[in-house]
């Protein structure tokens, strides 16, 4: 039974009776012109309206934070070296708990590293070994 896209107008042999759209792309092009979205340099966006008063609003925040930033930026120009190597040694005590928890509790969710590849190469040396004296 053939149908007729309800997006493209093409005909396509629906795999179910409720399928109305030839393919995914006419199903989603049909939600963006039903909700109104337009296209934007690569992509589509919701074209909201917005009211005026919410524009007018925007616009004193806008100058609210503007007026704000300079006296942020002339008050705070240095940077405290005690806060920044107090936040290395916590994301470090963090990650290294984390680790050895990880490796305790639960060590088959670790990467394996170098250390790891080589011993299991030696090992499977070691059988091949035992499997050609066993052949023989």
């Amino acid at each position: 039974m053939e149908r007729f896209c309800k997006y493209c107008n093409e005909i396509f042999n629906p795999r179910r009776k409720n399928h109305i759209y030839c393919c995914s792309s006419c199903k989603t092009l049909a939600s963006y012109k039903r909700n109104q979205y337009k296209y934007v340099s690569g992509h589509y966006q919701k074209n909201e309206i917005v009211p005026s008063e919410k524009i007018n609003d925007s616009l004193i925040e806008q100058k609210n934070i503007t007026a704000s930033i300079p006296k942020v930026a002339n008050d705070k120009n240095r940077v405290n070296f005690n806060s920044v190597a107090n936040s290395v040694i916590g994301n470090l005590a963090a990650d290294s708990l984390s680790y050895g928890l990880k490796k305790a509790f639960a060590p088959n969710s670790i990467p394996a590293t170098k250390e790891d590849i080589l011993a299991l190469q030696k090992d499977i040396n070691q059988l091949k070994l035992l499997l050609k004296v066993r052949t023989h």
